[in-house]
C-alpha cells in the first residue's frame, strides 16, 4: 500500500516537473513569432471512429505547444473526462473520471491563414471509478500512446480556431483503441 502511494506520488511529481520545464521553455523562447501556442477546449471520445456507437463521453482537452523550429516542435496535451450514468449490476449510479497526460513531438507548416499539423503522443491514462452507494471503487493507470493531427484557422496574429482528431491506444493487458475529437481556441505568442 505504501509502494502505491509513493509511486503515485512519484508520477505527479515527474508530470509536475515536465510542465514546469515544458512552460519556462515557452516564456524563454517566446520572443519568436508562434514560437508557443496554447490550445484549450472541448473534447469528445469514443471507442468507434464511425461514432455509430453511443457509449462516447464529453470532456475537455488543453495542450501547450513550444515549436523548437519553424516547422517542429514539442507537444504537453492534457485531457479529462467525467462519465456517469446507471449501473444494473450494483445499486446506485457510479462516477468515473479518466485524465490523459501526453506528450510527444509536434510537426506543421503555415499556408496562409491555415496551419495542419500532426503529433505523436506518449504519457498515461489515470482513472478512478467509485460506486456512489459503496463508496468504493478502483483507480488505475494505463501506459498510453496515439497520433493525430487537425488544422487550425487563424482568425487573426494571436488567436487561431482548432479541430483536431487522435487515434489513442490505451493499457496492454485489456488495450483499447479511442478516438479523440477536440475543437476550440489557440492562442499563439
Amino acid at each position: 500500500m505504501a509502494e502505491t502511494c509513493i509511486h503515485e506520488s512519484v508520477t505527479r511529481i515527474e508530470i509536475l516537473l515536465a510542465l514546469s520545464a515544458l512552460l519556462f521553455a515557452a516564456g524563454a523562447n517566446a520572443q519568436d513569432r508562434d514560437r508557443v501556442e496554447v490550445f484549450g477546449g472541448y473534447s469528445y471520445v469514443n471507442s468507434d471512429f464511425t461514432s455509430t456507437v453511443s457509449n462516447g463521453v464529453s470532456g475537455w482537452d488543453v495542450s501547450a505547444t513550444v515549436n523548437v523550429v519553424r516547422y517542429a516542435g514539442i507537444v504537453a496535451d492534457l485531457s479529462g473526462f467525467y462519465p456517469t450514468g446507471p449501473n444494473t449490476c450494483h445499486c446506485g449510479a457510479p462516477s468515473a473520471s479518466y485524465h490523459t497526460f501526453l506528450g510527444g513531438p509536434h510537426a506543421s507548416i503555415s499556408i496562409g491563414r491555415i496551419k495542419p499539423f500532426a503529433n505523436f503522443l506518449v504519457g498515461a491514462t489515470r482513472g478512478s471509478f467509485t460506486y456512489a452507494d459503496y463508496q468504493s471503487g478502483s483507480d488505475f493507470s494505463y501506459f498510453t500512446y496515439g497520433a493525430g493531427g487537425g488544422i487550425d484557422i487563424g482568425l487573426d496574429r494571436w488567436l487561431a480556431v482548432r479541430g483536431q482528431v487522435d487515434w489513442l491506444h490505451v493499457g496492454s493487458q485489456a488495450p483499447r483503441n479511442l478516438a479523440r475529437v477536440s475543437t476550440g481556441l489557440v492562442f499563439r505568442f
